[in-house]
């Protein structure tokens, strides 16, 4: 198997990667053992949302877990990674809904909404570590008519022009591509992704599959981006590109498979083997996934 991370592509990368870190065993969530879903669980046959993903490739516990958590209306409120290996929070982001269609996360994040509550404005860092020195990133998010993600672009301090921005191409309800290039750049090629499913299951409310999602794959996995995906994945095989000079820098090839549902169509868990997806690093290796029911 491959790295995890390609480091010489992380590096290029760092500048529109986010990461938040903290440290706090008081709050770290729980792997969805006392709630509906996961391996050994079903969920009702209502409308349910992931509440827990939970990463468990080793005998020392689960390694990872991101958990979400919902207020009386559905609406997300929390979001933490929780490592119970090292014991340490690796992300958390509280959402505050001040409007309807305004969500504030802190005193430089804040989200915008649409009428159906899709994600449509995400205002952040390139380093929350540091943000009072740190660049302004925009993303702006639209959908089309279908409901689903269509186009994503990124904005830097303020620039007119998007520095990158990404189109997503579906097939019967399925992503099947998605292509990152730098329109303020001359519109080169910096991230191309092809995606196939297991079109033989049909399921129902499950991760986004964006292997783009350097915003943060917490937020990219939970919150509201539109319909989701009718079938669980297959096989994603991302490129990166360097767009100085257009040649191809890194492949990343991953497999997805041996998933257990349950009678109402919810993911329980699966697998995913070979590199590492960065916009969907929530699902890796042996994990389990939980729900919330309304």
């Amino acid at each position: 198997m491959k790295q995890h991370f390609k480091k010489h592509v992380i590096q290029w990368f760092s500048a529109i990667l986010l990461v938040s870190v903290g440290c706090s065993k008081s709050d770290s969530p729980t792997n969805g053992s006392s709630g509906s879903g996961g391996e050994g669980n079903e969920t009702k046959d209502t409308d349910c949302m992931i509440r827990t993903i939970s990463q468990a490739n080793s005998n020392a516990g689960i390694e990872s877990a991101l958990s979400a958590f919902y207020n009386s209306n559905g609406d997300v409120t929390r979001l933490v990674v929780y490592d119970s290996v090292s014991k340490t929070k690796q992300f958390e982001a509280n959402l505050n809904y001040i409007t309807a269609d305004s969500i504030r996360i802190d005193a430089y994040q804040y989200l915008l909404l649409d009428a159906n509550k899709r994600v449509t404005c995400f205002a952040t860092k390139s380093n929350l570590a540091n943000p009072t020195h740190s660049d302004a990133y925009m993303f702006k998010y639209s959908y089309n008519s279908e409901g689903y993600l269509a186009t994503k672009e990124l904005f830097i301090n303020g620039s007119a022009i998007a520095n990158f921005s990404t189109t997503y191409n579906y097939v019967d309800g399925s992503l099947t591509e998605c292509v990152m290039t730098a329109p303020s750049a001359g519109n080169l090629k910096v991230l191309e992704s092809t995606l196939s499913y297991d079109n033989s299951l049909t399921i129902k409310n499950w991760i986004y599959t964006f292997p783009d999602a350097t915003e943060g794959n917490p937020y990219t996995s939970i919150l509201n981006f539109g319909k989701r995906a009718v079938h669980p994945l297959r096989q994603v095989v991302t490129r990166i590109y360097n767009p100085v000079n257009r040649n191809l820098i890194d492949t990343w090839t991953t497999n997805y498979g041996n998933y257990k549902l349950n009678k109402h169509g919810y993911v329980l868990s699966g697998q995913a083997t070979g590199d590492l997806q960065q916009g969907i690093a929530a699902f890796y290796g042996k994990t389990n996934f939980y729900y919330s029911c309304q």
